[in-house]
Order: C-alpha cells, then sequence, then structure tokens
C-alpha cells in the first residue's frame, strides 16, 4: 500500500495485487453482476446483497453490502464508470450514501490490469480522500476485497 498526499489536499492510496488469472477472466469479474455478487466486499462476513450494473462508459452501478447476521442494515455505494478500456482498465467514481460517515463525498477509482508471466497484476488506485480515517478503512476494505477475488477467481 502506498499512501500520497495530493496537490489539492486529498488523499490517496495505491494497491497492487497479482492473481494467477488471466488478464480477461480477472477484469471481467469487476463488470459482470453475476461474478461481483461472489466477491465484492471486505470481509467474509460482508456480503453483496444488491448489485445493479450498467457496464458501459457513462453507465452506473449501485452496490448494497450487509453483513452476516444484519439483514436490516444495508451500506449503499454508486457511482459511474467514466471509463472501460476493454481489459486494461476501468476508473468510476465511489460514492457512499447515508448513514455512513463519508455519504455523499465522491471518491475516484481507476483498477488497471496489466498481464504478467503468472496471470494478471492489478493496480487499484483510490483518490479524493478527505481525511486518513476514510483513506485507512478503504484500504483495509480493497485488501479484504482483493482476498475474496482471489478466492471466486480460483472457482473458476
Amino acid at each position: 500500500m502506498n499512501t500520497e498526499l495530493k496537490e489539492d489536499g486529498t488523499l490517496a492510496l495505491e494497491i497492487r495485487r497479482e492473481f494467477p488469472f488471466p488478464r480477461e477472466l480477472v477484469f471481467e469479474a469487476w463488470l459482470n453482476k453475476d461474478h461481483l455478487a461472489q466477491w465484492m466486499g471486505p470481509t467474509p462476513d460482508i456480503n453483496l446483497v444488491h448489485t445493479e450494473v450498467d457496464a458501459q462508459q457513462g453507465g452506473s452501478y449501485r452496490l448494497g453490502f450487509q453483513e452476516k447476521g444484519c439483514s436490516d442494515s444495508t451500506s449503499y455505494v454508486h457511482g459511474e464508470y467514466l471509463e472501460i478500456k476493454h481489459p486494461e482498465k476501468l476508473v468510476f467514481t465511489w460514492i457512499w450514501e447515508e448513514p455512513l460517515p463519508e455519504a455523499g463525498v465522491e471518491t475516484l477509482v481507476t483498477v488497471e490490469f496489466f498481464a504478467t508471466k503468472v496471470g494478471t497484476q492489478i493496480l487499484l488506485t483510490h483518490q479524493k480522500f478527505m481525511d486518513e480515517a476514510s483513506r485507512e478503512r478503504h484500504d483495509h476494505g480493497w485488501c479484504g476485497t482483493f482476498d475474496k477475488l482471489a478466492n471466486r477467481l480460483s472457482q473458476f
């Protein structure tokens, strides 16, 4: 993980992770709503229970996360796909909804996919955090999400 303070005063994080799977498969897992439902979420106890995905540039998404045993509480995030370059790059906004502390704050996620000898390396850059606490929560969340992605890809 790498943290960077931007000129506008916001924080960013970068995470690199290698997966022993073809780039096309790893890329597709990010846009296919059936695949997303199987891996998106920060821990094994937090699952995606609502998935809306219009996987085209200018399209939107909305995801609802729920902790096991807490069916009365769902956390939602939504955004817009700003760039989709198959199978190389995704850029999308990331906006949490009420009642989360980050609700309404638009951050930016860039996911780059690089073919390697082993499979695929992902470089995820999440930008425009207003404070260190939010950046830390997202760092923890993305690391756990990558663990779940690796598990899902191994099932193919």
